[in-house]
């Protein structure tokens, strides 16, 4: 059908299935018409059009038709199918008995290395080969004591998953995988008083050169966070939205409007990790009201202001005003911010400590702080 100018426009609204979706709509000359984050409204002529919705690297089409004579239409967009390591339900990673795992096994009784804070792990393979998820995957305290091997959690080569519930004090921890003999990598971990931290992985073989053992891929770990007792919930709505926010930063995608934090103010309860990715988020596009994300951490856990991933985001306040790094952060974001601080005030990173002693073996990731161990540390 051609669009006439003489027509009448009709109000077109299109909804994308997730609020962090982008939604893009094109007219049937191939002409992009307008851009959206959760869903659009515009006046068009009637006629076919196109609404594309994306999610990180994933996107789905849709095919909208306008009725001349219509006084509004109204969209529902199609789910997006993408890929997580969280085995949330109806994407492609989707494993219905991972999730039944997770869910129970984040709720079990934990195995006690310290007090006050927990860490749950989930490493989990696709792949229908015989791989063994758990494979070179180690927990370790800030010194790099071992605190937890395969052994102490629940190995189901069946299955094909690795859960891991544990435990303690408040603080940084170190999550390795020895990719191969000699060749070990760690990310840093933040867990926090009455809260327990999530990490989901995906045993992979691709994300290194060279390297074909399966293995939980570091640099596309998901981090989520849940108050202690409440464990896994694969429909919780916040817990989606923050791994919607990790894909957007893991692929450079803007989807966090400039009003996101000040929204936070308005929740009662609100998630630690969905704070910190959507600060990272605005931070990259230049959007981000420091005055108004202290008021957001005020709302949250006391110790939670000393987290070194929201601590880099105040990194712009006067030198004598910064914060010490002695532990690393989670994001690299946060890593380049502290360099670039570095370079002003060398006593935000003290001499000895373990920020100081990774920096010469941090590999180019896009989202996560990943170190690679040379020989002695290993």
């Amino acid at each position: 059908m051609q669009e006439s100018s003489s027509e009448k426009r009709v109000r077109l609204t299109v909804r994308a299935h997730d609020s962090l979706s982008e939604v893009f709509l094109v007219n049937s000359q191939f002409q992009l018409r307008e851009i959206g984050v959760g869903q659009l409204e515009t006046p068009v002529l009637p006629g076919l059009y196109k609404a594309r919705f994306r999610i990180g690297q994933q996107q789905v089409d849709q095919l909208i038709e306008v009725q001349p004579g219509s006084d509004a239409v109204d969209i529902q967009g199609l789910p997006v199918d993408f890929s997580s390591p969280v085995p949330f339900s109806g994407i492609s990673t989707e494993r219905q008995a991972h999730r039944k795992a997770a869910e129970e096994l984040s709720r079990s009784v934990s195995e006690k290395k310290g007090k006050g804070a927990w860490l749950f792990l989930f490493i989990r393979a696709l792949t229908d080969a015989e791989t063994v998820p758990w494979a070179g995957f180690s927990l370790h305290d800030l010194d790099g004591t071992v605190l937890a091997e395969p052994s102490l959690g629940i190995c189901n080569q069946h299955e094909g998953f690795f859960a891991l519930h544990i435990e303690v004090d408040p603080g940084t921890y170190r999550l390795r995988v020895e990719e191969e003999p000699g060749e070990v990598y760690e990310i840093y971990v933040q867990a926090v008083a009455g809260w327990q931290t999530q990490v989901f992985a995906l045993s992979e073989a691709a994300w290194l050169p060279d390297v074909v053992a399966y293995r939980a891929a570091l640099p596309s770990v998901s981090v989520l966070m849940a108050e202690a007792g409440q464990g896994f919930d694969a429909s919780d709505k916040v817990t989606r939205q923050v791994e919607l926010l990790r894909l957007a930063l893991l692929h450079g995608r803007e989807v966090v409007k400039e009003n996101a934090v000040a929204d936070l103010l308005k929740e009662e309860q609100i998630n630690p990790m969905q704070v910190i990715l959507t600060a990272h988020s605005l931070l990259g596009q230049g959007k981000l009201d420091v005055s108004q994300l202290s008021a957001v951490v005020k709302k949250l856990p006391s110790d939670f202001a000393e987290h070194p991933d929201i601590q880099a985001l105040e990194l712009d306040q006067p030198a004598e005003m910064r914060a010490v790094f002695p532990t690393p952060p989670m994001l690299r974001s946060s890593w380049d911010r502290i360099l670039q601080a570095l370079e002003q005030r060398k006593v935000i990173v003290p001499p000895g400590s373990l920020t100081a002693q990774i920096a010469g073996g941090v590999i180019k990731t896009s989202l996560w702080l990943v170190h690679r161990l040379d020989s002695q540390e290993v």
